[in-house]
């Protein structure tokens, strides 16, 4: 591409991801040309691509695709919306590649079934069983995907969310005419910050809610619950520090919104999330004649969740809630997927219910107020989402982890964003863990191990995960299942954020015994029949779900760590 010309914009991504209105709205806010290959080929061959595919066969489709490729990347500042199948052929991409920027399109299965009808419509890749035929092309094809400058996951966002996206990417590159040429690979964007409020939504149907994302949201709060249909008597379960800093606050500007309020305090601790904890909650709220109608607010970590979810879900057969989340840990993920419960003796998260909230609200700045170590630990749960399923958060993280640690408000938001936005995609594929969802468990079954093992004290739950997540890498490697590299980069990037990587370096150097961890884990609820089941990471966004660790592997592994 010769200096001083716009660069194309290319999007790519399977069927039903966006490409072709995102793209007209990215080129009319840009005032640039807007081509569709695929309509080029139907326009080329007079007929429908479903009736290319049934006459003459992919292949022939495959050519003529290559062709109008080629032409379109002969072009310069266009917006390209391709085809999904475009990116099986390198040449298309070599061609596409050197016009332009790439930018990816992708969704959750359901996402794309719902957008293209269930039946498959005019989709000739789709045949009998679309939902099947999806998942195995996604899995062929999602590699090839994620070879982009940016990836955007569109299946919490509205099509004017994925434009802004594209559009703020391409003003980060100098609005692209002044951005590096073929000969500089552009990285993935990093410098996108999330605008004040930004939504996040978790496509449940009528259990569906929204995530906000933000600064200076919790003094809003009463708008958000008209919003979302919460009204009536509120009960505020929070820790004393947290009710000190925003909880007072919080209920006088609720009580001066016509809410009638009750707070309820426990400490902030791992032993709160029991059922003694819960019956107090419970004697609060049946002193306070809460009825069906009234909502619980939990405001705090993934102690206040999961206690005041569970809560919730039981108080008189289920009450409203919404989730206040003001750790890192809690706002990527504790908040989000309606997962909750309290602790027995011998299990993490043994007793417990799914009870979707009505809403979460993220305000970032509670982050300030957060002790280091939390942080850090939040941190070990972003990185888990970087490795199983957000390889451009990974590497955000990467070059901006210090910018993290340092609480800069745009960064922050990013992260937090870009986890909610993965979080919802896996939790509206998989609400109750039947299938997908098992995938978050990365560096828990080991780390929930740690956890029991050291009676959940002198340990955080980020800290635990670490190591997890640490010593199931090396049972991949050790299966075969991943290469050295993955497990040097995670070990690299969980030590930067300043976690702990061996059981050595956790409990003040005095970690539980390896039998207690072992022991534990044998009661870990994912287990089936008695046998562990291990997520373990294939490459960076890939994993595999495994039951067959050989005999002493386990052992091995853990005595090493």
């Amino acid at each position: 591409m010769t200096a001083g010309v716009p660069l194309n914009i290319v999007l790519i991504g399977f069927m039903g991801t966006g490409k072709t209105a995102v793209g007209r709205r990215v080129a009319a806010r840009l005032g640039r040309p807007f081509i569709d290959t695929d309509a080029l080929i139907e326009a080329r061959a007079g007929r429908s691509i479903a009736r290319i595919f049934a006459e003459d066969g992919e292949e022939a489709f495959r050519r003529l695709e290559a062709e109008v490729v080629a032409e379109a990347s002969a072009r310069s500042g266009a917006v390209i919306a391709t085809g999904g199948g475009v990116v099986l052929r390198p040449e298309n991409m070599a061609r596409l590649r050197r016009s332009g920027v790439i930018v990816a399109l992708r969704a959750q299965p359901q996402a794309i079934l719902a957008r293209v009808g269930a039946g498959g419509g005019d989709r000739p890749l789709l045949g009998n069983d679309p939902e099947a035929r999806v998942r195995r092309l996604l899995v062929e094809r999602d590699p090839l995907y994620r070879d982009a400058a940016l990836v955007v996951d569109t299946t919490s966002l509205t099509l004017d969310e994925v434009a802004a996206r594209v559009l703020a990417f391409v003003s980060a590159r100098d609005s692209v005419a002044g951005a590096p040429g073929p000969e500089a690979p552009l990285a993935p964007s990093t410098a996108e910050p999330a605008p004040p409020d930004r939504v996040v939504r978790v496509p449940l149907g009528a259990r569906g809610y929204e995530i906000r994302i933000g600064r200076g949201l919790l003094p809003r709060l009463a708008g958000y619950l008209r919003g979302c249909g919460v009204g009536g008597r509120l009960a505020l379960l929070t820790h004393p520090r947290l009710e000190a800093l925003y909880g007072r606050g919080l209920a006088a500007a609720l009580r001066e919104a016509g809410h009638e309020v009750v707070t309820v305090t426990v400490p902030p601790s791992e032993r709160s999330k029991s059922l003694r904890a819960a019956r107090r909650v419970y004697d609060a709220l049946v002193d306070a004649r809460l009825d069906r109608t009234a909502a619980l607010l939990a405001l705090g970590g993934g102690v206040a969740g999961d206690l005041g979810g569970f809560v919730a879900a039981t108080f008189l057969r289920g009450i409203a809630w919404v989730a206040l989340p003001t750790t890192l840990l809690a706002q990527v993920d504790a908040s989000i997927g309606g997962k909750t419960g309290v602790n027995h003796p011998r299990a993490k998260n043994l007793i417990g219910a799914i009870h979707q909230p009505a809403l979460v609200v993220s305000d970032i700045d509670t982050l300030r107020s957060l002790p280091p170590r939390e942080l850090r630990s939040g941190m070990a749960e972003v990185i888990k989402t970087g490795v199983i399923g957000a390889p451009d958060l990974f590497e955000d993280l990467e070059a901006h982890i210090r910018a993290a640690l340092a609480r800069e408000p745009g960064v922050l938001a990013r992260v937090v964003g870009r986890c909610a936005e993965y979080k919802a995609g896996i939790v509206a594929g998989d609400e109750r863990e039947e299938a997908g969802r098992v995938v978050l468990n990365y560096g828990h079954t080991i780390g929930h191990g740690i956890e029991a093992a050291a009676g959940y004290r002198r340990v955080t739950h980020g800290e635990a995960i670490a190591v997890g997540m640490t010593l199931e890498a090396r049972l991949a490697v050790r299966l075969g299942v991943c290469d050295e590299t993955l497990l040097a980069r995670q070990t690299r990037l969980l030590a930067a954020a300043g976690l702990p990587v061996r059981l050595a370096d956790i409990c003040r150097g005095r970690p539980p015994a390896r039998s207690a961890i072992a022991a534990a884990m044998a009661h870990d609820k994912k287990a089936r029949a008695g046998r562990l089941r291990l997520v373990l990471p294939a490459r960076l966004g890939a994993t595999v779900l495994r039951e067959d660790l050989p005999a002493g592997l386990l052992e091995e592994v853990l005595d090493d760590g």
